[in-house]
């Protein structure tokens, strides 16, 4: 068993994280990605240009426009055609830049926290999160492609986690692994005394990603947050209770799912149908993970 002084790693843990320097640097293709995601003049030329100078984010994304969820299949043969027939523009860009910024960030494959299971949850509530902005009534509240990405990135603290503390990180997948009804960030607040979502806070804020991703990533577990875009933290809560994973149950038990959907101008009958469509896939999105991480 792990023996340490919890108020003392938390303490040296938010040290680290608010130094400059500690915190590995967005790598480049992310960072080329981010410049084409912030240029108005970026076409699909570029983005696919980009995508098949690394052969990994090429095959993860025909492999991604072939799932069921989008109809096409092996007829999606080339990084263009699963750009510009089935994902479009903004998503694969989005998709492509999560997956090469996670690159820099070594962690576990397996395990109730292992890349495989963290990529496979990541993916399914990210599709999720999109679906259910696009059913919204109340479009003016949130962007679907910020959500999209919010989705993408709200588990990276986790990454973060095991790549500076590799041993510790190590001791708290096997307590999740162990342990799979206890709520995972329960036990981060238990053991270390700081949590993903902290941690994963300061990651977003050090790559300068979107500030809607850096609150929805701090505030995801708080649904009755109600400050700056608190609609994107409203709706990946939705997402993820609609997943049902014990892993990331909110600390808001008392907040009404139906009434955050109300909220956010969801009909619920809509959303348990988005939730099927995504979950039907749930198999494919496990497949990608662990092809991700091969």
């Amino acid at each position: 068993m792990l023996i340490f002084n919890k108020l003392e790693f938390s303490q040296n843990f938010r040290s680290i994280l608010e130094q400059a320097g500690q915190i590995p640097p967005f790598p480049e293709t992310a960072r080329e990605l981010l410049k084409l995601r912030n240029n108005p003049d970026a076409n699909l030329e570029q983005l696919t240009g980009l995508i098949e100078k690394d052969p990994s984010l090429a095959a993860f994304i025909l492999k991604y426009a072939r799932m069921s969820i989008f109809g096409y299949g092996n007829r999606i043969t080339s990084v263009h055609h699963a750009i510009s027939l089935v994902l479009g523009f903004n998503t694969a860009l989005n998709l492509t830049m999560s997956i090469a910024s996670s690159g820099c960030l070594k962690l576990p494959n397996h395990g109730a926290l292992g890349r495989v299971r963290i990529w496979s949850q990541t993916l399914e509530c990210a599709a999720l999160c999109r679906e259910l902005c696009h059913i919204m009534t109340k479009k003016n509240l949130i962007n679907c492609e910020l959500i999209y990405l919010s989705g993408l990135f709200h588990n990276f603290g986790y990454l973060l986690f095991g790549h500076l503390y590799p041993k510790e990180f190590s001791y708290l997948n096997d307590l999740v692994t162990r342990y799979p009804g206890q709520d995972a960030r329960s036990l981060q607040l238990q053991v270390f005394g700081i949590t993903h979502d902290t941690i994963g806070m300061y990651l977003i804020k050090s790559w300068n990603l979107p500030e809607e991703i850096a609150i929805t990533v701090a505030e995801q577990h708080f649904p009755d947050y109600s400050g700056k875009h608190a609609s994107y933290v409203k709706l990946i809560a939705v997402a993820n209770r609609l997943l049902q994973n014990p892993m990331l149950t909110d600390g808001c038990p008392y907040v009404d799912t139906t009434i955050l959907m109300g909220s956010l101008g969801i009909n619920e009958l809509e959303a348990n149908a988005a939730h099927e469509k995504v979950h039907g896939c749930q198999s494919e999105f496990l497949t990608l993970a662990q092809e991700l991480v091969a």
